[in-house]
């Protein structure tokens, strides 16, 4: 009797609803995995990769621009122009509240099918909230020095200015991240 190879084998008769006959789950696995493992790279990732890498790249050379010439470097010297600033960092928090939006709705009409989706929102909220964190610092100008945004007590008795905005950025983000990691 000849030895029984991969090729030679068949399949036995599929007891799941979810398969064809004639498959089994390892061949399924198989035959999805034959299409990421042995097709080659495209040109078109290629081409997508780099675009996304010379962004990446500008967006580096932008930030390293500011934090070694000031924040007067986009053009925030006026009060007025400082909307552009504050409407980028409301966007992520509305993003971040999106998310929040999302996973709430989806628990308070208890759907069973929720988890995914509530695992991507959830997801979705922290890293809006992480983006937005980042923007206090960048429009402080000095991000080394972002203590001067946090009450913490002292020998001089020096605390922030509870008037300013970028005070008050930064209690909104850090209550929301606690929220929402809890």
């Amino acid at each position: 009797m000849e030895p029984e190879t991969p090729e030679t084998r068949t399949p036995p008769a599929s007891s799941s609803p979810f398969l064809a006959p004639g498959h089994t789950y390892s061949s399924v696995t198989d035959k999805i995995s034959s299409l990421v493992l042995t097709r080659g790279t495209r040109r078109g990732w290629w081409f997508g990769f780099l675009v996304a890498f010379a962004l990446l790249m500008a967006l580096n050379y932008a930030l390293a621009a500011v934090l070694i010439h000031g924040v007067g470097l986009f053009g925030i010297n006026i009060p007025v122009a400082w909307g552009f600033a504050i409407v980028n960092f409301v966007w992520w928090i509305g993003i971040g509240h999106a998310g929040t939006l999302i996973s709430a709705f989806l628990l308070l009409m208890r759907q069973k099918w929720r988890t995914s989706i509530n695992r991507f929102a959830e997801a979705m909220t922290i890293f809006a909230v992480s983006c937005a964190g980042i923007f206090p610092l960048i429009h402080l100008g000095r991000p080394w020095l972002f203590y001067w945004l946090l009450p913490y007590p002292d020998t001089m008795g020096v605390w922030p200015q509870f008037r300013s905005p970028l005070v008050w950025d930064v209690f909104a983000v850090s209550t929301y991240a606690t929220v929402s990691l809890l």
